[in-house]
């Protein structure tokens, strides 16, 4: 990814002191499909596998990655013939992962592991991450960074495929819930998780509670009603606000995750927090409870909580419904989403929010001393870190509405959400201009505020 594996938008953010409806997004591209069965035992921490993916991409069909603790038993294709492979010795690495290069590609490929990871009753490790395979001593945690199923690699552009199809049969001694990202959680050791829609696989079990409301999902933690209430309510008018805005209602509504991480000690020993987002799971260290406290008391963080949620939610848009590719994916997955948070945040917190954060954000600009690529002329090699995700790109997309209007710009983004993403400057500007915006108009901004990489738009 790593799409939404990155660290929440909010981390880098605590730096910083009606038209007319379109149609639904065009199919995007076939993604794989994982299907099997894992095991795993939260008290002993030994995980099992029997996974087959199909509908790999034709620069992957010849190649995998497992999480570096998992130990291969033996490889497959579709009709149980056994493939040779290499990756035992001298192996190549991604990350968390080993890589495993096939003797010839293969359709469909079946993988079989076991492994088993340290246990951490005490919460004591000396750290945590989300490509850790994480057993705490009651709950288990394996996000699509760890790479806890196999996953589809390109050796050439060293890209995983970590978003899937998925059918999978989970079995978790010692678990009282299972939850599949994507799925609804299921109270109980076992289950069947299903997914038509391409998601980031990220599995936990646990042994603590579950809440449910028509609006979110509360896994891991009880919160007395207020605070149940606050989040609840909070969702729902972003989903307003959202659906409104995009022309296509929002289906999917997140699940807030309680985790304890392996290092909570020290966590709550130095006040800090960590979490990540993998949509349409929130995933949040110590207590989701801070987040509700926050909505509830009002004031600038209850401001900031609500742009994140907004910035989450919008990845039902640019991540889940429409899956971007290409030299501009970055700017469509998170700048798209922080800009649909930050009209949200607007509606739902009122003009002097909006333009406290939006201020926040110029000035973090302003201070960066490291030239930024210009938007127009970004491809596959550019860094486009997270200063320009969060920051530098959402501000070029509240820009463009200033000169076009909100209507122009409202039809802009549902046109992005419904094309293949562009591959050029050339294929972005013809999705703006069949939403209505001037080619004129399009061509001041970009030599406005585009050009060159400009921290501010000029003239």
């Amino acid at each position: 990814m790593n799409p939404c594996t990155a660290l929440l938008p909010a981390a880098l953010i605590a730096l910083l002191a009606p038209a007319t409806s379109m149609a639904a997004p065009t199919a995007q591209p076939a993604t794989p499909l994982t299907t099997g069965s894992v095991r795993l035992d939260i008290a002993s921490g030994r995980v099992e596998g029997d996974v087959c993916m199909s509908n790999l991409p034709a620069a992957s069909s010849g190649s995998f990655v497992l999480n570096a603790g998992l130990n291969v038993a033996r490889v497959t294709d579709g009709d149980g013939k056994p493939l040779g492979f290499d990756g035992w010795y001298d192996p190549g690495v991604d990350g968390e992962a080993r890589v495993y290069t096939l003797a010839e590609p293969t359709a469909t490929l079946c993988v079989q592991y076991v492994g088993a990871f340290p246990l951490y009753p005490k919460h004591d490790a000396l750290g945590d991450f989300k490509g850790m395979m994480a057993f705490n001593g009651d709950s288990a945690r394996f996000t699509e960074q760890s790479a806890w199923l196999p996953q589809a690699f390109d050796p050439k552009a060293r890209v995983r495929s970590s978003e899937s199809r998925y059918d999978l049969q989970v079995d978790c001694a010692g678990c009282r819930f299972l939850y599949l990202n994507g799925s609804p959680a299921i109270e109980g050791a076992r289950g069947r998780f299903r997914s038509d829609n391409a998601r980031p696989i990220l599995l936990f079990g646990g042994s603590g509670p579950i809440t449910r409301t028509a609006q979110v999902t509360i896994l891991n933690e009880t919160l007395p009603p207020a605070k149940v209430d606050a989040l609840s309510n909070t969702v729902q008018k972003v989903a307003d606000v959202h659906s409104r805005y995009m022309g296509v209602p929002l289906a999917d509504r997140p699940t807030f995750l309680r985790m304890v991480t392996l290092n909570q000690i020290e966590r709550d020993r130095e006040g800090s927090e960590w979490g990540f987002a993998t949509w349409p799971t929130v995933a949040m260290s110590g207590s989701i409870g801070n987040v509700a406290d926050s909505l509830l008391a009002g004031g600038e963080n209850a401001e900031r909580r609500v742009q994140y949620i907004a910035h989450e939610m919008g990845h039902y848009y640019f991540g889940t419904l429409n899956r971007p590719q290409g030299p501009y994916f970055w700017v469509l997955l998170e700048s798209s989403a922080e800009f649909l948070s930050i009209k949200a945040l607007r509606e739902i917190s009122g003009d002097a929010a909006a333009e406290r954060y939006i201020a926040r954000l110029q000035s973090a600009i302003e201070k960066q001393e490291k030239p930024l690529p210009a938007f127009d002329a970004i491809d596959g090699s550019s860094d486009l870190g997270e200063m320009y995700r969060y920051v530098y790109a959402p501000l070029l997309l509240l820009s463009l509405e200033k000169q076009v209007g909100e209507a122009k710009m409202q039809a802009f983004m549902r046109g992005l959400l419904a094309a293949p993403s562009p591959r050029n400057w050339e294929e972005l500007q013809a999705i703006a201009l069949k939403a209505g915006i001037d080619a004129n108009a399009w061509e001041h901004w970009r030599a406005s505020c585009v050009a060159g990489g400009k921290p501010r738009c000029r003239g």
